[in-house]
């Protein structure tokens, strides 16, 4: 589930870790001298903000609030991932990407830092002018920004990258942003003007100007809708140094980069060198940190974060540290997706009766050692999370779909079925076989049977991660107990993409990442107009009418409080319509790492803040070849 906004929503830790590869954040200077006011526009700015967000930093800052301007730069960092990759290009829709590299190499118009959400500031560009009518935004591209060859970035890469999005990339360039823009205009050879079709989108002008813009002259001989392992050129701090494909890459520091000692670029971004190690399976990434193979971690697993560090001696030495930080960020969270192109998930009592049947309490106790939290809806660890009953403005919005829309949604306040935690979920068979029985199921033979039909219902669970058994496994268990004939299927990555992207399943996991403000990434996640576009984000597969118009109407809000109302609301009608089984989201920020590092003393409000971290030899037990 990828999301073309990465450079503008890092929020969680695992985002940080690829944010870590990129050297970021990728702050640059502000303009100097601002062009006179056009007629039309507003004056020029050194920043952008969605829905009249106020900005933390005025234009002549020195550096952001959380770095050590004083930092030094050198050494190697490494890290380790999950996965592989057959594309460094994770912006195409073919091939496993990575966008680490994206983002490490290429520069945007405007970009964001750590202490803000829904803000933007001048990157490539020196001046943002937007229009009185919120209609166009105009950049001027400051003097001096190059390709790593020396060739300066103009309009005609601008406007080269954005045909290139709009014709070749993954399909949810154009759901989230090609849909909405009418033109691309080049006002003279440093000056360009976005223009949008309407107000349907007022997100639209500022995702735009925070994509990468791509070198026109090297991109325009090689074909970017296909795989590519060739090191990229890039305009970033970073170049790519080697490529070994599937297993990993290194990055190093450009050294006649053109951003390097602007203000916006001091204190972060501090190691020469940076190598993403590439693991395939979980359980050897972490016995790799442990053997000090690489040098730091998200550490998103339950029993390893409780117990699998106990036994490592380094820990007790302090050469290796463990540390958690509760987060001030929206959240990524975890489902169960349904595939609705499935008959036997076209009943919404269908979907609701095997919620019933994932047991989070007993695996909380069990696998997840208590350390989650529940998933009641989208948008966790946020203001657009609903509560209670509606009310206000919230209600408001509902009541233009009563008869639509369930009048339990009015009546009723959300809960997730719960357990006792003691692996007893009786009470929660029975309400799922209740629920199977108004759909049209029933237990023949300890089979369950769609009694119009014959058909016995039978799923197909497809995973990557041998992490997921944990809830997998049980959740199997579960709906065995009732009668369907559930089999779980541990895949590869590959294979797991090729199903997902060709909907060729039945339940897949899947975490979604935080959106904040949720906007027009949530139009192609959930529109009918994706349900049946292969490679798109829209998964499940959903076609319903208030669905769309919900979310037509979230995308179309200009004011802050109106997107607030208009989230909750559309949060409130696709949960309860039970489109997948939420289940989880982590609260705490949980990294291990070797005490190689030196840091701020503050961190950013949005983030773990390892950007700004340093390289140190202070511990010589933790360096490497003297770990044990």
């Amino acid at each position: 589930m990828r999301d073309p906004r990465v450079t503008r929503r890092q929020f969680t830790l695992g985002s940080m870790l690829a944010a870590a590869a990129q050297a970021m954040p990728w702050p640059r200077a502000f303009a100097q001298a601002a062009p006179a006011v056009r007629a039309g526009y507003k004056p020029p700015s050194h920043f952008l903000s969605l829905l009249g967000r106020p900005a933390q930093y005025p234009a002549n800052f020195a550096h952001w609030d959380y770095v050590n301007p004083d930092a030094p730069r050198g050494g190697q960092l490494i890290l380790g991932t999950r996965g592989t990759f057959d594309t460094l290009n994770d912006y195409s829709a073919l091939g496993t990407g990575t966008r680490v590299v994206m983002g490490a190499l290429y520069e945007s118009l405007i970009t964001s830092n750590l202490d803000e959400l829904a803000v933007e500031y001048a990157n490539l560009a020196e001046s943002i002018e937007e229009s009185e009518d919120k209609l166009s935004l105009i950049c001027r591209l400051r003097d001096g920004p190059h390709f790593h060859d020396g060739k300066p970035i103009t309009t005609d890469d601008i406007l080269f990258t954005h045909e290139t999005f709009r014709e070749k990339a993954a399909p949810y360039f154009k759901a989230t942003y090609y849909e909405y823009l009418d033109r691309i205009d080049v006002l003279d050879d440093r000056t360009v003007r976005f223009t949008a079709k309407d107000l349907s989108n007022p997100e639209l002008l500022m995702g735009v100007a925070s994509l990468p813009i791509l070198p026109k002259h090297w991109w325009s001989t090689r074909d970017f809708s296909a795989p590519i392992l060739e090191p990229m050129l890039g305009s970033g701090r970073r170049r790519l140094k080697a490529v070994d494909p599937g297993r990993s890459f290194t990055l190093e520091r450009v050294e006649d980069y053109w951003g390097k000692d602007l203000p916006q670029n001091i204190g972060t971004g501090n190691f020469d060198q940076i190598t993403y190690q590439y693991y395939r399976d979980f359980n050897v990434l972490y016995e790799a940190l442990k053997a000090g193979e690489f040098d730091f971690m998200s550490i998103t697993s339950p029993q390893e974060w409780t117990t699998g560090f106990n036994s490592l001696p380094a820990l007790k030495t302090g050469a290796f540290k463990k540390e958690e930080f509760p987060s001030q960020a929206p959240e990524s969270y975890g489902m169960l997706i349904f595939n609705l192109r499935r008959p036997l998930f076209s009943d919404v009592r269908v979907r609701r009766a095997l919620n019933y049947l994932y047991d989070f309490e007993t695996t909380q106790k069990t696998s997840y050692y208590g350390l989650y939290q529940r998933a009641q809806g989208h948008f966790p660890n946020t203001e657009f999370m609903f509560e209670g009953l509606p009310q206000g403005r919230e209600l408001e919005i509902l009541e233009k779909y009563r008869g639509r829309i369930p009048d339990e949604i009015f009546t009723t306040e959300f809960r997730q079925p719960t357990t006792d935690g003691n692996g007893n979920i009786r009470s929660n068979m029975r309400a799922a076989l209740d629920l199977l029985k108004q759909a049209g199921w029933e237990l023949r033979d300890n089979r369950l049977t769609n009694t119009a039909t014959g058909d016995v219902a039978s799923i197909e669970m497809i995973f990557f991660d041998s992490e997921m058994e944990k809830t997998i496994l049980p959740f199997t268990q579960n709906l065995r107990r009732v009668g369907i004939q559930a089999t779980p299927r541990l895949l590869d990555v590959p294979q797991f993409q090729t199903r997902m992207h060709e909907f060729e399943f039945d339940i897949l996991p899947g975490f979604m990442p935080p959106a904040y403000p949720p906007g027009a990434e949530q139009k192609s996640r959930w529109h009918s107009l994706y349900a049946d576009q292969k490679g798109g984000l829209n998964i499940q597969g959903t076609r319903d009418p208030v669905v769309d118009e919900m979310v037509d109407y979230l995308v179309a809000t200009n004011e802050w409080d109106e997107r607030g109302a208009a989230s909750r609301a559309f949060n409130r009608y696709i949960t309860w319509q039970f489109y997948s089984i939420m289940l989880y989201y982590d609260p705490v920020d949980r990294i291990g790492y070797w005490d190689i590092f030196g840091r701020p003393d503050k961190r950013p409000k949005m983030n773990l803040g390892f950007a700004t971290w340093w390289y140190s030899e202070h511990n010589p037990q933790a360096l490497r070849g003297r770990r044990r």
